[in-house]
């Protein structure tokens, strides 16, 4: 017997019991009230007797008018939404939200982090009449969301509406795309006493974003040429057209001559040399999601270590954005290419749903010709980044990403406290404690000390975060 399979198949059916603890204790307490009640009026025909039990009728009058308001309140919501969407007239949207609202941090935990804000939009819907709607997720296959109320941007003076629109402030552990299959809308009376569930497909994604950091000052030069509005600063050398080569003319130089193009097909062709462009338009933009140490046995760290490695990458891209430079980034793997209209969005985008890949290593990627900036992790072989950044000179700058700094360091006092005062608070308190007795750990150490030896004799500018 699956008891883990029993226990999730009743823990899905109580989300849509249509009564809320609330009102099962509020009746046992009436009960109780009234047991005693009457147990006190023992003696038949008497004033006090009389009264009591006209406190008893007037009691349950009011409880019953409460009850039946609460429960027309909430139910005819419901009873709408179930017969617009019988109809397939209900839609509903949830991506991530473009414009994040500015929260404080609450009592409960709520609010404060931008990347995880999610919009969500329901049309056509009634909200109970001072009541509440509320909702849960089912995403990525087994997952469910808790249950939660929107943070609401409609105009507050719009006292009726027939649509859903807010922010929910989601604490979600990964930067990354989240797939929803399904909605469960709740429709709640004023006193909370009933809950009338129903289940929406919803076939959306949402991603949530790095958080926005501040990074150390980047002065990159542009190198690469896409028109020639922009003059540089230092003329840059560039290689010739036509793949370097070109025929033979009789001004040529002979010793520029390719003879091994000419043993092959008889044809005499010459190199053509470097020239010097005093233009160049676009910084190019490199990050390198190559993970040299891939394997299964340390999979739970891979998650947090490529957050921290977004979070870098995404704060020195947004840092050369706002130097009125044109930037492009060129990513290392594909992804969606249509999923915004503002251009800084689309890279916000690449950049949190990319993962650790093991089939483009930075030779394959890297192009030093019209590169600005390269970004590197300690997942790196510490080898090929010695051969890649070969005479590539003072005009690229290296970001390089230890991912050793992504879990916060252990004292003895909190390895003390875990051990004898309190349990781990969270997951994250968990892979902390697991991640310093890690090989993992000591091998992105050592991995990292070789790349920072083999940069420290670059001529490139290196920024070390």
């Amino acid at each position: 017997m699956n008891f883990a399979l029993i226990k999730n198949k009743i823990r899905h059916r109580s989300f849509f019991v249509p009564f809320r603890f609330q009102i099962v204790l509020l009746t046992i307490v009436l009960f109780a009230a009234y047991y005693w009640l009457k147990k006190t009026s023992v003696l038949p025909e008497t004033s006090y007797t009389a009264i009591i039990d006209l406190f008893i009728m007037v009691t349950m009058a009011f409880i019953a008018a409460v009850f039946t308001i609460s429960f027309i309140t909430a139910i005819l919501p419901w009873l709408f939404f179930l017969f617009n969407k019988k109809r397939g007239k209900i839609s509903i949207k949830v991506k991530t939200a473009s414009k994040p609202l500015t929260l404080t941090l609450s009592t409960n935990g709520e609010g404060g982090n931008e990347k995880q804000q999610v919009s969500i939009n329901i049309i056509p819907i009634l909200r109970p009449l001072f009541g509440y709607i509320r909702l849960r997720l089912h995403y990525d296959d087994e997952n469910i969301s808790p249950k939660f109320s929107l943070i609401n941007n409609q105009s507050k003076t719009q006292f009726f509406s027939s649509s859903l629109n807010g922010i929910y402030n989601w604490p979600l552990p990964e930067i990354k795309e989240y797939k929803v299959s399904n909605a469960i809308i709740y429709f709640e009376d004023m006193f909370q006493f009933f809950s009338f569930a129903v289940t929406l497909p919803a076939q959306d994604n949402f991603f949530t974003q790095p958080d926005n950091n501040t990074t150390a000052a980047l002065k990159v030069q542009p190198k690469k040429t896409e028109d020639t509005n922009t003059r540089i600063e230092q003329i840059r050398k560039v290689q010739g057209e036509f793949l370097n080569y070109k025929n033979f003319e009789n001004n040529d130089d002979v010793r520029r001559i390719v003879w091994k193009i000419y043993a092959k097909n008889k044809e005499l062709v010459v190199r053509i040399p470097e020239t010097n462009d005093p233009y160049a338009s676009h910084v190019y933009f490199y990050a390198s999601y190559y993970n040299a140490m891939a394997t299964g046995l340390y999979s739970d760290f891979y998650p947090v270590l490529l957050n921290y490695y977004k979070t870098m990458v995404w704060n020195a891209y947004r840092q050369l954005s706002k130097q009125n430079v044109l930037i492009k980034y060129i990513p290392d793997q594909e992804s969606k290419t249509t999923f915004a209209d503002d251009p800084l969005e689309k890279i916000k985008y690449i950049i949190s749903t990319s993962e650790w890949q093991t089939q483009k290593d930075l030779q394959n990627y890297f192009k030093k010709e019209e590169a600005s900036v390269l970004c590197i992790s300690s997942l790196i072989n510490a080898q090929e980044v010695e051969n890649v950044l070969d005479r590539t000179g003072k005009d690229l700058v290296i970001i390089f990403v230890q991912l050793s700094n992504a879990f916060s360091k252990i004292k003895i006092k909190d390895w003390l406290q875990w051990v004898f005062i309190k349990p781990e608070e969270d997951g994250l308190d968990k892979l902390r404690l697991m991640w310093n007795m890690s090989p993992l750990k000591r091998k992105i150490t050592e991995n990292e000390n070789k790349i920072k030896a083999i940069l420290s004799k670059s001529e490139s500018e290196v920024l070390v975060v």
